[in-house]
């Protein structure tokens, strides 16, 4: 399976072994699901499930979502990666990270090495970003690797969603270092 190296920041898709990581550093943290899908931690079982549709969607379309580590110290930082949205044919970068690694700059490395991946790799024609509307760190990630507002929607998850979108002849590959692996 491929891997992603960047500047600070090593991706790889998610593995069984990384469920107490993603548990504990994700989808239990209140922090981090207030702006999530459903809005409150996840029980290990919910986890479970999310980390199996990782690793089938990386099964079925040869991308998904990456385990985000930091190179330096090998610490799970959190999740970062493309998927179609359930149920229709539009791909959605999507991450989260854990709250003691906010502030770093690691989701917009993370990102940009995510789009690269899916248009240089996969020859993607546009990519779409959701964002709880109070959730102004993440929209501001969403600007700084290119994408563009589209608007404010409650067709995705059941819930109040804005959208970004950015297409592949908008996107900037050089911006960033990235090295692709296997």
């Amino acid at each position: 399976m491929p891997e992603i190296e960047t500047a600070r920041l090593r991706l790889r898709p998610f593995s069984p072994d990384d469920l107490d990581n993603l548990y504990r550093r994700v989808y239990s943290d209140p922090a981090v699901m207030r702006f999530l899908p459903g809005g409150v931690p996840r029980s290990r079982e919910e986890t479970a499930a999310v980390l199996e549709s990782f690793i089938n969607h990386w099964e079925e379309h040869g991308f998904g979502v990456w385990a985000v580590w930091l190179r330096e110290g090998g610490d799970f930082i959190g999740q970062c990666g493309l998927q179609f949205i359930p149920h229709t044919d539009v791909v959605e970068l999507l991450y989260a990270f854990g709250p003691e690694y906010w502030g770093n700059g690691y989701a917009t490395e993370a990102t940009h090495a995510s789009l690269r991946y899916g248009f240089e790799e996969h020859h993607l024609g546009w990519v779409v970003a959701l964002s709880h509307p109070d959730n102004f760190a993440s929209r501001r990630v969403m600007l700084k690797i290119g994408m563009r507002f589209g608007e404010t929607t409650n067709r995705y998850y059941d819930t109040e969603l804005v959208t970004y979108f950015i297409p592949r002849g908008g996107f900037d590959p050089a911006s960033h270092h990235y090295e692709l692996r296997g």
